[in-house]
């Protein structure tokens, strides 16, 4: 049985929350870094649920080959969604260090693969738990 600590859920969800609302108001560098954030945080929930600690990175793909590596059926897809995401972490933070234009399709994009994540976690933690 997997359950996703509530405190981890609890903090991933204000991230979500906060990415939904900075995309809507037009922030959307705040948008992409809130969502990887929310993504990494439910990734990480899912691994201390299942195995009772977590990798210390904010590499989206490293986390779901550490859950795969526990037994998690990842679909490849969700790799290209996590190399996508990742990266904001650190883009969006810093000014001067923007390669990337955070415009609205950008930030769209973003909360996309942020919504994949959740789901597939959310959908992962739930098959394990009826297994």
């Amino acid at each position: 049985m997997v359950a996703l600590p509530q405190e981890w859920v609890e903090k991933a969800e204000f991230f979500r929350r906060e990415a939904k609302r900075h995309f809507e108001e037009g922030v959307y560098w705040a948008a992409c870094f809130e969502a990887q954030q929310a993504a990494e945080l439910y990734l990480k929930a899912l691994q201390v649920g299942a195995v009772g600690t977590h990798e210390f990175t904010h590499d989206l793909s490293r986390l779901l080959s550490f859950l795969e590596e526990a037994g998690f059926d990842v679909p490849r897809e969700l790799y290209t969604v996590a190399d996508a995401l990742t990266p904001h972490y650190s883009l969006a933070r810093y000014p001067g260090r923007k390669p990337v234009v955070y415009d609205e399709g950008v930030g769209r994009r973003c909360i996309e693969y942020m919504e994949k994540l959740v789901g597939w976690v959310r959908s992962a933690a739930e098959a394990a738990e009826d297994s």
